[in-house]
């Protein structure tokens, strides 16, 4: 074989065992170990990934840098993943990740919605030590093939209805953006603050989304496509 064709293929090779992908951000929610509480941040270029919350002081920043190393994740790992375990008790906490210590490297995981007015993740914690995180987004929550058609699921802990709008239905005979069509509201909320509705659909590809309270429309947080026009896509086959 040709000495630089060689070389191109072994640099082509390492270059793709080394690529990473960041995991699906449900996979970094924090959650209960023997421990105590495992956070995950998905930061491969970080030279090192602090936590920082209302648990720990906001790791001793001073005007929002941070030095202490004791506040440091373990990581990367392969995939790119830094992790640190806290022991908490019951409650609500307050929290973000820090890259690098910089005063501009603050964020919160945007694998959790609830955020403070300062834009922290907030973290409930049971009794049992179970962490509950009140989500939009959850791979249960994906349209589901049934026996009766597609099971559609929505989070909204908060409204008074949720209605189903798609191409199935004329958008839920909408008038001027308001649907108040009572055959398309779901049924909810149950005690997890999820609406469900099931739907006949015939075999091809369905545009729908979510109406919170008969005028806010939203897509789909667990399609599997969105389109340009923010409309989640289902397909059946």
């Amino acid at each position: 074989m040709n000495r630089a064709l060689l070389m191109l293929l072994m640099v082509t090779s390492t270059a793709a065992a080394q690529t990473q992908f960041p995991p699906q951000s449900f996979a970094l929610l924090p959650q209960k170990t023997d421990g105590g509480v495992l956070f995950q941040c998905y930061a491969p270029e970080a030279h090192v990934v602090y936590l920082a919350g209302d648990f720990n002081g906001w790791a001793n920043n001073v005007d929002g840098r941070i030095t202490n190393s004791s506040f440091a994740m373990s990581g990367p790992d392969t995939n790119g993943v830094w992790r640190k375990t806290v022991k908490l008790d019951a409650g609500v906490y307050r929290f973000k990740f820090n890259v690098n210590g910089e005063g501009n490297g603050w964020f919160a995981p945007d694998s959790i919605d609830e955020l403070d007015g300062d834009k922290n993740a907030i973290l409930h914690i049971s009794a049992s030590g179970d962490v509950l995180i009140p989500s939009a987004r959850n791979p249960k929550w994906k349209p589901q093939r049934t026996a009766g058609g597609v099971l559609f699921t929505c989070y909204a802990p908060k409204a008074h209805l949720v209605y189903l709008a798609g191409d199935f239905n004329d958008w839920g005979h909408n008038r001027d953006g308001l649907v108040f069509d009572p055959q398309f509201i779901m049924h909810g909320p149950e005690g997890d603050g999820v609406w469900r509705t099931e739907v006949e659909l015939k075999p091809g590809r369905h545009r729908y989304q979510f109406v919170i309270d008969g005028d806010h429309w939203i897509a789909d947080p667990n399609a599997y496509e969105t389109d340009k026009e923010n409309r989640s896509v289902v397909e059946v086959k």
